[in-house]
């Protein structure tokens, strides 16, 4: 089976004991009609920003599924947790870099409610895992870099970019036509049969090209092509294993940090780590990533 063709089956998050407050479904943007959900802790307020961007290849996902369980964690430490929708694509029908503009309407719209809800919007930190993680990295580089992709919004027009402080992007694509030469070089063999082709979940988001065939699109998606002094500290996790992503994918991204931006880059490699949130969600690499966030 293709990616494109297998079944999205909601699985809900595990909303945990300590959250205090939740505003579900909030409507932040009209075009197209997208919304929110906003977990609140107990403590000092105004709360610091876990914005989650969740995985699917752009192509299927939810807000509030069960892959935010491991940024529900955050609320025990006293953040406010996030989970954004965002536009999808379809086979013909890309909406790439849409999203881009989606998670910057997100942000402004928390910006301008930020007394409502408590939140210190002073400290962001966007997290995404897969497909999310490239949204995440993409989103920080392109504000940081005040560069606008995507769809108009208000904010565009005002030239508004919002702040993010740190970027956590877990086992991520973003020089998505390296796939093939990267997984033969690790000898693991795609799990997707279609992998490079304009039918995967990458060439979909190319505008159903195969990455070979469109260098220009390539380079539209790669984060690193936004990268600047001004870009945020970047944490990349990915497991060696991972039959989906290459984790050398990241491995190139930290590279074009290190030679581009500097020195605030945090990196871990799983040594047997696959794709998907199940090798992820453990207490040492939770410890690892508020370490990281609440660095100076």
């Amino acid at each position: 089976m293709l990616f494109k063709d297998k079944l999205d089956t909601f699985v809900p998050a595990t909303i945990p004991t300590f959250a205090n407050k939740l505003f579900l479904d909030i409507v932040y943007t009209s075009q197209p009609q997208l919304s929110l959900d906003i977990y609140l802790p107990e403590g000092k307020r105004p709360f610091p920003i876990i914005l989650d961007i969740y995985g699917g290849g752009l192509l299927r996902g939810q807000k509030s599924s069960f892959k935010l369980n491991s940024s529900l964690r955050f609320l025990e430490n006293g953040f406010a947790v996030i989970s954004v929708d965002y536009c999808l694509n379809t086979q013909f029908k890309s909406q790439f870099p849409n999203q881009i503009s989606d998670i910057r309407a997100a942000l402004e719209y928390l910006s301008i409610n930020s007394a409502k809800y408590q939140l210190d919007m002073s400290r962001v930190t966007l997290i995404g895992e897969s497909s999310g993680a490239q949204l995440a990295v993409l989103s920080a580089a392109t504000f940081s870099a005040q560069y606008t992709l995507g769809r108009p919004s208000k904010a565009t027009i005002n030239h508004k970019f919002p702040k993010v402080n740190r970027v956590i992007a877990m086992y991520g694509p973003y020089q998505v036509d390296h796939f093939q030469t990267q997984f033969e070089a690790l000898g693991i063999k795609p799990q997707f049969s279609e992998t490079g082709t304009a039918q995967s979940f990458e060439g979909i988001m190319l505008h159903d090209h195969a990455p070979r065939c469109v260098p220009n699109l390539v380079t539209q998606s790669n984060p690193a092509t936004y990268f600047t002094k001004k870009m945020p500290p970047l944490m990349l996790i990915a497991g060696k294993k991972d039959p989906v992503v290459p984790y050398l994918q990241s491995v190139q991204l930290a590279e074009s940090y290190g030679t581009i931006v500097g020195d605030h880059i945090k990196t871990q490699w799983l040594p047997y780590g696959v794709h998907g949130p199940k090798d992820y969600n453990n207490d040492a690499i939770h410890i690892q990533k508020l370490t990281f966030i609440n660095q100076n």
